[in-house]
This record gives structure tokens, sequence and C-alpha cells, in this order.
């Protein structure tokens, strides 16, 4: 079920990518306050029911969407929605995170050749805060998060995205396994300073520009 899920959004993102964007004007640049988007790929849990990083065994499918609001092109807000599964020893939940953060890119992102430090291109940092929600022992339950991560933001056009991310949440609690015997039973809280839950995901998606910027034409045709 997973892989056809995986298969399904990587179709959808070719056909995003391929599909012609109309009414784009060469000068719009990045002349855009946001961006609204999808993304899929994988996380994995690390808990007291999984002690291993990276286990291929564990590794779930994660879907979700973003709003990114661009402050200029260094500074960005973004709202992220995302589900997935936790898995380990004996346990499959349910899971769902939604995300507020803060993004520095190292570049400025636009298209202007004649602008010496913008790049089509940029590495960029992220961390805030968010809720999940899941079940724990038949219980639905929702906690806090701290949220940090990076990735790479690319401009496939004048208002075309792809954005590749690794995210990470330090769950403000430790009963994500959702089942009591599994509690500390690894003892592998010890590996993070809070003592909680994590939860890690690689994602790769797409996304368009919308919300078109004023016109700032006072200097336009001035000359020297």
């Amino acid at each position: 079920m997973k892989f056809r899920l995986i298969r399904l959004l990587i179709l959808s993102i070719l056909a995003f990518i391929t599909f012609p964007v109309f009414g784009q004007e060469k000068s719009d640049k990045n002349d855009y306050k946001a961006e609204i988007g999808i993304i899929g790929g994988a996380s994995y849990y690390i808990g007291d029911a999984s002690s291993t990083f990276f286990d291929y065994q564990n590794i779930k499918s994660a879907l979700g969407g973003f709003f990114r609001y661009k402050i200029d092109n260094r500074i960005a807000f973004k709202g992220e929605l995302i589900s997935t599964v936790i898995a380990g020893s004996g346990i499959e939940n349910q899971a769902f995170a939604a995300d507020i953060v803060g993004e520095y890119n190292f570049f400025d992102l636009e298209q202007d050749p004649y602008k010496r430090f913008s790049k089509i291109y940029s590495p960029y940092l992220l961390a805030g805060v968010g809720l999940m929600n899941y079940d724990y022992q038949a219980v639905n339950m929702t906690n806090p998060s701290f949220v940090f991560g990076l990735g790479m933001k690319l401009k496939l056009g004048n208002r075309l995205n792809l954005n590749l991310q690794w995210s990470n949440r330090l769950l403000l609690a430790d009963n994500i396994e959702g089942v009591a015997k599994y509690n500390n039973m690894n003892n592998l809280n010890g590996l993070n300073i809070f003592n909680n839950d994590f939860i890690s995901s690689l994602t790769i998606g797409v996304s368009f520009d919308i919300w078109k910027k004023e016109c700032n034409c006072m200097n336009l045709h001035q000359e020297d």
C-alpha cells in the first residue's frame, strides 16, 4: 500500500512539473509573496520501541502539504501538515503533524542574472514548533513538538519550485509508542537531552507561487 502511494505521489509531482504554466511573464522573477505545495517521502521514529537509526523495516511513507510566506528572498515562514505512521517493535500507529517554522535561505532565491548574490537554488535552515496527534493506548492524544532541519530549494520556472527537506520533530512527551510495556524498554530515551520521542522525515515536494506583489514602479523610468 505504501509503495502504491509513493508511486502515485511521484507521478503527481512529474505531472505537476511538466504541466505548462500559463500567463507567466519573464519579468515576474520572484514577484510573489507566497507558495503552496505538496510533499511526499519517508519518515522513521526513534523512541522506546525502536532502537536503530534508519531501520528500513520501520521506515514509512510521509505525505502532506505546505504554505510558505516569503518575507524577502532570504527569510520565510511556513505552515506544514504531514501524515505518517509510527512503526517500531510491535507498534504501528497513525500520526499527524502540524508545524509552523521559520526558514533562512543562504542565497537570494530569485531569477535575476544581474544581481550578484541571487541564485535559482539555495540551501536553507528551518526551526519552529508544532503539534502531533496520535493514538496512545487507544486514546487519541495531541502534544507539542520542537521542529528543526535543513533543506534545498530550486526554482524550476518563474512560479514553479522544487523542495528537498530533512525535518526532525522532537516530541515534548514520552508516550508515542502507544503500548505501556514498551515504555523505556530499550533505555533508548537517553539518546536525546529531553528524554522524549523523536520523528525524522525526508521529503521532496513541488510548490507554485501565488499572491503577486504590487509593482514598485516609482523609479522604473527615471534616468541617471
